[in-house]
């Protein structure tokens, strides 16, 4: 496996984290394929503002696995903290509408989330994991529209 130590001015680290967020609920929004395309860009978009890569995004009908890369300047919550603050914020304020049969107030994502650093050994099977194992919460038509983003 290639070497994945990034040098800063002041560190050698790497620091990769496997976030799975789930909608308020628990409830089955990005069954919706433009709920789906629309939450993945604002977080993408949130994550290169702030410097950090997501290397894998994956839905299943009522959660998300992200792998995030790059991340050693900032504390998992504050990661989490952003990119669900701002897709939560930019979701509910342009496409409300998409989703507002299930879910009500002020909330787009649930309170909690689950984090796990990823060290150099798992870096490959943690992404092919989030790449792949989302298919078995899709039916068979489903996959056909399933949104499948992956940077290199």
């Amino acid at each position: 496996m290639a070497n994945e130590l990034r040098t800063s001015a002041h560190s050698v680290s790497e620091c990769n984290l496997h976030l799975q967020f789930t909608p308020a609920y628990r409830k089955p929004i990005f069954e919706n394929w433009l709920v789906r395309e629309l939450t993945s860009a604002y977080m993408v978009m949130k994550a290169r503002e702030m410097g950090v890569e997501i290397s894998a995004l994956e839905f299943g009908p009522e959660h998300t696995h992200i792998f995030v890369r790059e991340c050693i300047k900032y504390a998992p919550c504050e990661i989490v903290r952003r990119l669900k603050g701002y897709s939560s914020r930019m979701m509910r304020k342009e496409h409300k509408y998409l989703f507002s049969n299930m879910l009500w107030g002020k909330k787009f994502w649930s309170g909690g989330y689950f984090c796990r650093t990823v060290g150099v050994v798992t870096t490959e099977t943690v992404k092919k994991y989030i790449e792949e194992s989302q298919k078995k919460h899709w039916t068979q038509r489903d996959q056909k529209t399933l949104l499948h983003y992956t940077t290199q």
